[in-house]
């Protein structure tokens, strides 16, 4: 009986430890950035976390950074606001002459 259960202690253990090698072998290959993507999420596994604090990265709004900047509140007297893009990531519309319809 004891061998029995000794032995299904061992499988337990193996599999626990084989299955928590995979995940940190899996995050070998991110990039830091990739890992601050995560960290915008609502829910962030656990595993990831334990890979931000052990790489001791600094995280801001998805992508790393060396340090953190002041933090701004977007909280107006009627809700809150959301910043304007940056005008020069917004592409030019150019209309299609050649097409038969246009907008």
């Amino acid at each position: 009986m004891n061998k029995k259960l000794l032995s299904s202690l061992f499988g337990l253990f193996t599999g626990l430890f084989i299955s928590l090698s995979t995940n940190a072998n899996a995050l070998i290959e991110w990039s830091n950035d990739d890992l601050c993507g995560w960290m915008e999420s609502t829910s962030i596994p656990e595993y990831i976390l334990d890979e931000v604090d052990k790489r001791e990265i600094l995280c801001s709004r998805g992508i790393e950074v060396s340090t953190l900047s002041e933090f701004e509140s977007y909280e107006g007297q009627n809700g809150t606001t959301f910043p304007a893009p940056d005008p020069s990531l917004i592409q030019e519309v150019i209309p299609d002459t050649n097409s038969d319809y246009s907008y």
